[in-house]
């Protein structure tokens, strides 16, 4: 079996770097504002947004909240996108191809005698002793290297500099509105012309002082040792199997094909990184319980489905990781186009793994008919594979609690409900229109991201640092005329105009008494230090990836990050990227029917991955 082993992993160290050093920057200059500072109010952009412009963190609203991206916060989305991405592909790659944990799954799915789990047993102490110490190796050669950068960008002297920059950028940016606000464009690009400038300076600073040339150096040691450990990786795996098929008889040698189809399917599927490309369909039927004879239409597409989806995954599996050498060297080189080619197909192989997913969820929608079953089965796989478009909007859980209201007037409840089934049909469509302009905007954003990373880490901590003034002022790349981030504001702004019409039927009680979402809308301020900023953003990752923090974090347990709550975030933050080293997948789990339409036993192991951005009504 082979899975993937990314070239991410470096890409997630540096990224991680960055984010955090776009957090402290916000940090410094809200715990510091400048002089005059009450400005803002409440902005109005299509969201909430947040309050005020310099209340000493009491909000990223006013002025420079609206000029860091305003509607959307184009580098803050980035980043946080990034290091949430990038912190599932450290656990992703240095999660050993085989776990304690499926030593069950061997010996259940393979009928293990007593004597041939002992040799399991064995297999798996020998694999352990020698996979560790060498994962432990290269987790601290990368943790080294962000620590380096780190201090490199996070001087004392780097730190003032920072403020400094930042607080001239927002006097400004005062001054320059002190006759009439400038228009949402004028603003960013304002922004943007400023904090460019000072990461010129930062950048010319690191090439002259030789931090350029240091870490160029450490990275290029790191991309050695990665290098070498993915051909480790990839013998200690075979020794692996060919030692347990060695104890094993015909009967269960003839099983292994299936099993190893069982294996790469539930060890290598959740490690998706476009929407629908995660989904196992059979996970999927498993959970629905449909009656004997609903699962019966479902069977004869069984095992198409499993040699189909196996195919594609292996096509996959087999470049990601053969390719590596090739974009290892490609990094050394800078050679940005031969990185784009990489990044390329493999972008076309995950669609590939997607595209199979889709056809036999049409097929198995088709085959249930036009009954409840069919359209169950459809909401599951969507919402499984699809989730930052088809989750529940902030809307529809204020719909939900608000029909759960005791003591509501009937007619209210009826006119509640009705009014949600207008909110649902009009999100529908958006949400339609979301999933295709998925299927091409998340494979072109691999290649975007990827060859991005290529040619900012070949120029070094200067690179990097003109890349982030670059991202400044939301002109973040990829974002600035993203066509899913317009759809997304579009559904933010039906589910704004729908909260309005619900509240006009509530009391002011029992409205205050609802889930609200902060910063739900696509415009209004907030920016990456602010609660409401944040809380865009977060709203944007997968929901693994929020559920971990929010379960950290959200000390009142209302569901939204809240200002007193800012510090737990930044805290977080910092945890993450100096934890880096630690965490696997999540194992265990269970399998769905896969052989012979039998019940699997499986690890659905590791979070679940996919998803470009997100969703700022979440």
């Amino acid at each position: 079996m082979k899975t993937a082993f990314t070239l991410v992993t470096l890409r997630s160290a540096l990224v991680a770097a960055v984010a955090l050093v776009a957090s402290e920057t916000l940090v410094l200059a809200q715990n510091q504002p400048p002089a005059g500072g009450q400005g803002g109010g409440q902005q109005d952009g299509g969201g909430r947004g947040g309050n005020g412009g310099g209340r000493g963190g009491n909000g990223g609203g006013g002025a420079m909240g609206r000029g860091f991206g305003g509607g959307g916060g184009g580098m803050g989305r980035g980043m946080m996108g990034g290091m949430g991405r990038g912190m599932q592909d450290i656990r992703e790659a240095m999660t050993p191809d085989f776990e304690r944990s499926d030593i069950r799954i061997f010996v259940r799915q393979l009928n293990l005698t007593e004597d041939q789990s002992g040799v399991l047993e064995s297999l798996f102490v020998d694999y352990e002793t020698a996979y560790q110490p060498e994962a432990d190796a290269i987790m601290s050669a990368m943790t080294d290297i962000g620590r380096n950068m780190m201090r490199s960008f996070m001087t004392p002297e780097r730190q003032e500099q920072m403020r400094q920059t930042w607080e001239s950028v927002q006097q400004e940016l005062q001054t320059a509105e002190a006759n009439g606000a400038m228009d949402e464009e004028a603003r960013r690009q304002f922004v943007r012309d400023r904090m460019q400038a000072a990461a010129e300076k930062f950048a010319q600073t690191a090439e002259a002082t030789g931090i350029d040339a240091e870490v160029k150096a450490a990275m290029g040691e790191l991309l050695d040792k990665m290098e070498a450990w993915q051909s480790r990786k990839t013998q200690l795996r075979e020794n692996f199997s060919s030692g347990l098929k060695a104890v094993l008889d015909d009967d269960q040698l003839s099983q292994w094909p299936a099993f190893d189809r069982f294996l790469v399917r539930e060890k290598s599927l959740p490690r998706g990184r476009i929407s629908g490309e995660n989904v196992n369909l059979f996970l999927v039927v498993d959970d629905l319980r449909l009656p004997p004879e609903e699962f019966t239409k479902l069977e004869p597409l069984f095992n198409d489905y499993e040699g189909r989806l196996d195919a594609a995954l292996r096509a996959r599996n087999s470049y990601i990781e053969e390719s590596m050498p090739r974009l290892f060297k490609a990094v050394q080189d800078a050679d940005v186009d031969g990185a784009k080619r990489i990044f390329q197909r493999q972008a076309d192989l995950r669609s590939a793994v997607r595209d199979v997913n889709e056809e036999y969820r049409n097929a198995m929608v088709g085959a249930l008919g036009e009954g409840s079953w069919s359209k169950q089965l459809d909401k599951a796989v969507l919402t499984t594979g699809w989730d930052r478009i088809y989750r529940a909007t902030a809307t529809e859980r204020m719909f939900d609690e608000a029909m759960k209201i005791e003591g509501l007037d009937p007619e209210v409840l009826q006119s509640i409900v009705d009014l949600y089934g207008s909110y649902r049909t009009e999100v529908s469509s958006i949400n339609d229109r979301l999933k295709n302009l998925a299927k091409s905007e998340e494979p072109a954003s691999i290649v975007r991201e990827g060859e991005r990373f290529v040619g900012m880490v070949s120029q070094g901590v200067s690179g990097m640092a003109r890349n982030m003034g670059r991202g400044f002022g939301g002109a973040g790349g990829d974002t600035a005329d993203d066509p899913m981030r317009k759809a997304f504001d579009e559904r933010s702004a039906v589910g704004e105009r729908y909260q309005e019409r619900l509240k006009a039927l509530l009391t002011p009680e029992q409205w205050e008494a609802l889930p609200k979402g902060r910063g739900q809308g696509g415009g209004g301020a907030g920016g990456f230090g602010s609660a409401a900023g944040m809380q865009r953003m977060l709203e944007r990752i997968p929901e693994d990836q929020r559920k971990q923090l929010m379960d950290r974090v959200d000390t009142n347990k209302n569901g939204t990050i809240d200002e007193d709550e800012m510090g737990g975030v930044r805290e977080y933050m910092r945890e993450q990227f100096q934890n880096m080293g630690g965490g696997g997948g999540q194992g265990g789990g269970r399998g769905g029917r896969g052989q012979g339409g039998g019940q699997g036993g499986g690890g659905q192991g590791g979070a679940q991955g996919g998803g470009q951005g997100g969703s700022p009504e979440a």
